[in-house]
């Protein structure tokens, strides 16, 4: 295998770190586990592919998570059912000068531009997002559009102050907390949680602490 790179090698070696200081064979295999899962090749040349670069643009993201302003099955049944009207009335358009519909006469272009305009609509409320996580090397930024996570807790957190966990069950919020105090808060009911959680479990492995040491909680 390839030798890391620098910062590459930094991070194995804080898992080798860990390692050491763990007290029992569960904890060791867990940060074994994630060493492997960063040592591969493919992860080497992902970080070596990083490093030619001249610069890293600040907030280039590696992950992104978002919390829809509408279920993605509304947006997409929508957007699905309005564009195969539309498809059907500009069919009906070169055959026909109007259709009936509810004993009205319409002209089956207007329908086409009407079911047009809502599946685009739908479209773009797809795209629309209340609230987004966005990962980097360095590690998370938040964003909130709207009034519904107004009231969170968010902007950035560098990887490397990351401690802890909880997760509030009655509000299904996750709280993310730093060496500093600072807490960090994201929605449970973002798309993919269990991948984003996953990944901060790893965060807080490597830079929390030992597993026995890593304060993680749910509130019941």
């Amino acid at each position: 295998m390839e030798k890391p790179p620098a910062e590459h090698r930094k991070v194995l070696e804080d898992l080798d770190r860990l390692m050491s200081e763990a007290t029992d064979e569960a904890s060791r295999a867990e940060i074994q586990r994630l060493r492997d899962s960063l040592n591969t090749p493919e992860m080497i040349e992902m970080v070596r592919a990083a490093e030619r670069k001249d610069s890293r643009r600040d907030g280039n993201p590696v992950l992104e998570f978002h919390d829809p302003l509408l279920p993605s099955y509304l947006t997409a049944t929508g957007s699905v059912v309005a564009g195969a009207i539309c498809l059907y009335a500009v069919m009906l358009g070169f055959k026909v000068p109007f259709v009936v519909v509810s004993g009205k006469a319409l002209n089956p272009w207007i329908i086409a531009a009407m079911s047009g305009a809502v599946s685009a609509a739908f479209t773009a409320l797809s795209l629309t997002r209340s609230f987004s996580v966005r990962f980097d090397v360095d590690g998370m930024t938040s964003r909130v559009s709207g009034g519904r996570w107004r009231r969170l807790y968010i902007g950035a957190m560098p990887w490397k102050s990351i401690r802890s966990l909880r997760e509030r069950q009655q509000d299904r919020i996750l709280e993310v907390h730093a060496f500093s105090g600072e807490i960090f808060e994201i929605p449970m009911r973002i798309v993919n949680y269990p991948i984003l959680r996953d990944h901060l479990d790893n965060m807080v492995m490597l830079y929390g602490g030992a597993p026995e040491r890593t304060q993680l909680a749910v509130e019941r």
